[in-house]
């Protein structure tokens, strides 16, 4: 079991428990829960789905007497 299978599990078993508590005592408080935690589970069940953990693989050539930076984020080069 991955750890985003098991936060998914641990998310809906917490937004059941905000539900019957709203259901229970109908509130402010376990219904900004209830929402939060479906705000939460939408956002778990539908980002990172373009990760299918890949190295990023990089090329790069330089030409006679060059120097080459090569980097995956952004650098600073101080001339």
């Amino acid at each position: 079991m991955t750890t985003r299978t098991i936060l998914i599990i641990l998310n809906i078993a917490g937004l059941l428990g905000s539900l019957i508590w709203l259901l229970t005592k109908p509130e402010w408080e376990p219904f900004v829960t209830s929402i939060g935690l479906l705000a939460t589970l939408i956002a778990q069940l539908y980002a990172g789905k373009e990760d299918n953990g890949e190295k990023t693989n990089m090329k790069q050539r330089g030409g006679k007497g060059s120097t080459n930076y090569q980097s995956k984020g952004d650098i600073n080069i101080n001339t």
